[in-house]
């Protein structure tokens, strides 16, 4: 998956390698941040529910689609 996710970009004309890669560096450190915090509320039980990877993946996910629409509205 890596590896074709790689190609893809190569395929990319260089407007669009920017908006995907500023996607993925937002979503990146949003998922990091929130996703550190997260844990330190399940692990001290700060939160009455289990933190859940689906969780993350899904925040990461829409981050990732909102950083592409916004990208490609600033640069177009």
């Amino acid at each position: 998956m890596i590896l074709a996710n790689k190609r893809h970009l190569r395929g990319l004309d260089e407007l669009q390698q920017k908006i995907q890669l500023e996607a993925m560096a937002l979503s990146l450190g949003i998922g990091l941040i929130v996703g550190l915090g997260y844990s330190n509320l399940d692990v001290t039980d700060v939160i009455g529910f289990d933190a859940e990877i689906s969780h993350m993946v899904i925040l990461m996910g829409l981050t990732y689609l909102v950083g592409v629409i916004s990208g490609t509205r600033k640069y177009r």
